[in-house]
């Protein structure tokens, strides 16, 4: 049973978890930050959701989610190691820049590098956490059953 207070304070602090995680990514490329420690941050969140909900509710919300999102993850990688022969040579670094109003944004293969190294955390992070609560619940419940028998057998 979750207590009220860690559902609130999953409720609030969630969504301002997954920002810090999307302004790390955003940094990353430029600033310290990027892919790999945004994962964590993203999957630190969702650890909030799963001591707050429980393994069972966490998994049913994201469980079929995780090992396509490190498939994607790792497609996104690839894709951006690839894409650098392109420019003449592997993992070289090709940008696109925008214009919106008087502002330059730069996309470019080290970003959808670091969103697939993002996406293989996240999902293997997860993935492990949620194994680890279901390894915690079973013996939770066997600790039950085992103090329910000596319990009886002491009537």
């Amino acid at each position: 049973m979750t207590e009220i207070y860690l559902r609130l304070v999953d409720k609030i602090l969630t969504p301002i978890i997954i920002l810090i995680a999307i302004f790390l990514f955003l940094r990353g490329h430029d600033l310290p930050g990027g892919g790999f420690i945004a994962g964590l941050v993203a999957a630190s969140a969702i650890e909030l959701t799963i001591l707050a909900r429980g393994a069972e509710a966490t998994r049913d919300r994201y469980g079929p989610w995780l090992i396509p999102l490190a498939g994607l993850g790792l497609v996104a990688a690839a894709t951006a190691a690839l894409l650098g022969l392109y420019g003449g040579g592997f993992f070289r670094s090709i940008w696109l820049e925008f214009y919106v109003f008087d502002d330059k944004l730069k996309f470019g293969t080290p970003q959808l590098f670091d969103l697939g190294v993002m996406f293989v955390v996240i999902g293997m992070a997860l993935t492990y956490l949620l194994r680890l609560s279901e390894a915690a619940e079973a013996t939770a419940v066997k600790q039950a059953a085992l103090e329910e028998r000596v319990e009886e057998s002491r009537l």
